[in-house]
């Protein structure tokens, strides 16, 4: 069970709607604010909340529960609870295969990255390609479910107004809590999940 999180039971996760419309009849779809999150969890109904950046407390609305939603270029969901269920199968499915890395992608698909050909581990270039970056950054969870993993990220993503990540935000909630840690904190632009032996 090396490539499974350490985790004894079904999470709840907190995946930002940044990149999630509101389908109108008219066919001009509504953008959803930065700080709306899908709370959802294995057998309960999903929620959607309003984040409070300083305090990290979560508030439910129903506002948005007028239509399907949609992710930008992607899928169309007739409930919250739809687009939940995706999400929890995303998550299920995003920890990458021995020697491969994952794509996390903003509007939450996941797609499996190997090193170029004859390469055991990833080269700079080969990681700033992937990411359409030009400089990275990298995440090396010292605790919680991603121990041993490292989120290579876009070093300027939230400076060039990226879409906020809607998995990799999941995952850096589920190894830091809203109610253990602060300032509120969401991983923007394409976001590569792979063990930290990959990168040299």
């Amino acid at each position: 069970m090396e490539n499974a999180p350490c985790s004894t039971r079904p999470q709840p996760l907190l995946v930002s709607l940044h990149s999630t419309e509101l389908v109108r009849p008219e066919g001009v779809n509504f953008p959803l604010p930065p700080r709306l999150f899908l709370y959802t969890q294995p057998g309960r109904r999903t929620q959607i909340v309003a984040l409070c950046g300083t305090t990290g407390k979560l508030f439910p609305t129903t506002t948005y529960d007028r239509g399907p939603l949609q992710l930008v270029g992607g899928r169309q969901y007739a409930t919250r609870q739809a687009l939940g269920e995706h999400y929890q199968a995303q998550h299920a499915a995003m920890l990458p295969a021995d020697g491969a890395a994952t794509l996390l992608g903003v509007d939450g698909s996941i797609r499996e990255v190997r090193p170029e050909k004859g390469r055991k581990t990833f080269g700079l270039a080969q990681l700033c390609a992937a990411l359409k970056a030009s400089y990275i950054d990298v995440h090396c969870p010292q605790h919680g479910p991603y121990k041993g993993y490292i989120l290579v990220f876009d070093d300027g993503g939230k400076d060039r107004r990226r879409p906020i990540n809607p998995l990799a935000t999941a995952a850096w909630f589920e190894t830091y809590p809203l109610e253990q840690y602060s300032p509120v904190d969401v991983v923007a632009g394409p976001v590569l999940l792979m063990k930290s032996g990959l990168m040299r």
